[in-house]
């Protein structure tokens, strides 16, 4: 028998792997009934395998099975990859403890079953089999034996190199495809980027175990992360492992990381940071403003001006606005819409003020004071069912018992806030729920009159009136519905009960896409819901709302962007 150095060093080497990939498949023996089942027998079945070639060569130095052994050990650690996620992929996981323990145990797998099958192929073990009882020959090959050599051997690398690409991207460089429109200019529908993730503290899937997170992030860093909307407890990471593996082992030809519904994930989101630990943000007319602890006054972010961009009719880059798919706004509806927010910030509530009180008084001496029959049932107060429903609305007030009171309390229940001290934002939408108030308070006391004039209604679609206060509502209802969560953002986080501002916590950011008009990013939620404009008018005017502003702890960023790589002709650090 041989008693060279190489041959003892491997020996010594083959001993450990194979006895740290028993202990790994004897820790892989789950008691559930679900697939976390398979880890064991799986990994046992290959692991004994691996060990029965192995001890045959080691121990009668038998080079016969020598290509058996070199490809078992290959694979060793790829395989037990799989059952470790399987072992992690039932209903009930495993401590943080004891992941750490396989994690180790599969690092020096890794590392002993790459030094161990390397040494062995042909053009590495001449010194390594020297002596031994049966050495190993050269495979040769002709004629058919030959081509399905070649088309195994084929298949063997290609395999191969998908495990690689897998191990390689969970926990270095990531593929991206981005998805959407969220972050024009920057990136475009299908651009391809490479995503470092060494940095960001990449885990092993469905654990906590990895590597720390070394990445300091400041705001305007471009960054790739799970996407909050979706639910992220134990079942949903499952799946998201699950559906991340098939990808990668069909060629990214198979995606089944689909929602409850069936639709594809939009998950992971390609974002930039607009939020850092220890802020308080608040968005209006398209600028983020930011404070902090150690300043109550908020300050508009010049970094964030630079990124963000709310008019793409302005890309100057030709190639990259001919390859924009939608323009959320025309340069004419964005002029109108600059034009609408300068007229809103300049609302004069004083003067609305004396408006609504006159309007309360108008409309008391035009409803019907006799035969009034029922009590007036308080209508939807979303602006839109207000403007959509006037006609009727103005019918009951002046036909039913308690319009007039009714009328008078929705046009003057803001008053007693009008001087309230408020920020951006709660300014703002305090103003447009007066003045959707005062363009349905006209319209109703204009209806009024031509019902008490005895106006026929064929002729109310030419009255000048009822045609300009119209024209405002659409405009109103067109900022309220379309733009408003778009363009701006509440305080955030919120001040508590007491009006102390909360700022965002140690280790979590706030994220938006570049493209702010057409980007679902931590600004918004999944579902509408009806939201008063202000809390500071008892009878608020309600909208349809999707904004929900949230921020994400740093763990759930996968990685940053370093560099887009197709199109070749937007080649280019990002």
């Amino acid at each position: 028998m041989t008693t060279n150095k190489y041959f003892k060093n491997y020996k010594i080497r083959s001993y450990i792997n194979l006895a740290a990939a028993c202990i790994f498949s004897i820790l892989s023996l789950s008691f559930h009934a679900d697939i976390s089942l398979l880890a064991f027998p799986l990994a046992l079945a290959y692991t004994g395998l691996t060990v029965y070639f192995t001890l045959n060569m080691l121990l009668k130095t038998d080079g016969t099975h020598i290509y058996k052994v070199i490809k078992f050990t290959e694979y060793l650690p790829y395989f037990l990859f799989i059952t470790f996620i399987l072992r992690r992929a039932g209903s009930t996981g495993t401590s943080y403890v004891y992941d750490c323990i396989i994690v180790l145990l599969w690092l020096v797998i890794f590392v002993l079953s790459y030094l161990n099958s390397k040494v062995l192929y042909d053009k590495s073990n001449e010194k390594l089999v020297a002596g031994w009882n049966i050495p190993p020959k050269k495979m040769k090959f002709k004629g058919w034996g030959k081509l399905i050599f070649e088309i195994v051997d084929w298949i063997d690398s290609f395999v191969w190199a998908i495990f690689t690409v897998l191990i390689f991207q969970i926990f270095f460089l990531q593929l991206y495809k981005i998805p959407s429109e969220s972050m024009v200019p920057t990136f475009l529908i299908n651009d391809r980027v490479f995503v470092s993730k060494l940095d960001c503290g990449p885990k092993f899937p469905l654990t906590d175990v990895g590597l720390p997170d070394f990445r300091k992030y400041k705001r305007g860093d471009t960054i790739v992360l799970r996407n909050p909307h979706y639910s992220m407890d134990r079942k949903s990471e499952v799946k998201s492992v699950t559906a991340q593996l098939v990808h990668m082992l069909s060629l990214m030809t198979i995606n089944i990381n689909k929602d409850e519904n069936g639709e594809m994930k939009a998950d992971p989101l390609v974002k930039r940071i607009t939020g850092l630990p220890g802020e308080q943000l608040v968005m209006q007319d398209g600028v983020l403003y930011v404070r902090t602890k150690d300043s109550d006054e908020f300050v508009p972010s010049e970094i964030d001006a630079k990124y963000a961009k709310w008019n793409l009719n302005t890309i100057k880059n030709a190639n990259v606005k001919q390859k924009v798919q939608r323009f959320p706004l025309s340069q004419e509806e964005y002029d109108k819409m600059l034009d609408f927010e300068e007229q809103r910030r300049n609302y004069d509530l004083t003067v609305a003020e004396y408006q609504a009180k006159e309007l309360s008084e108008k409309f008391r001496k035009l409803i019907y004071k006799e035969n009034l029959t029922g009590d007036f049932k308080a209508p939807s107060m979303t602006e839109f069912d207000l403007f959509n429903n006037i006609q009727s609305i103005t019918k009951n007030l002046m036909s039913q018992n308690g319009g007039a009171a009714w009328f008078e309390n929705f046009m003057t229940s803001w008053i007693p806030a009008k001087n309230n001290q408020r920020d951006y934002y709660a300014e703002s939408n305090f103003k447009l729920n007066v003045m959707t108030k005062l363009t349905a308070g006209k319209l109703i006391v204009r209806y009024a009159e031509l019902l008490n004039q005895g106006i026929s209604a064929t002729l109310w679609s030419s009255d000048s009136e009822l045609i300009s206060n119209f024209d405002k509502a659409i405009t109103l209802n067109w900022y309220i519905q379309e733009l408003l969560d778009e363009r701006n953002m509440p305080l955030f986080p919120a001040n508590d009960s007491n009006g102390n501002p909360q700022y965002i916590p140690e280790n979590c950011y706030f994220m938006m896409g570049d493209n702010r008009f057409n980007s679902l990013d931590l600004r918004h939620a999944n579902d509408y819901s009806i939201k008063e404009l202000t809390d500071q008018d008892p009878l608020s005017v309600q909208y349809m709302s999707i904004i929900a502003p949230q921020y994400i702890n740093k763990k759930y960023i996968i990685g940053k962007p370093v560099m887009r790589f197709w199109p070749l002709q937007r080649f280019g650090k990002v």
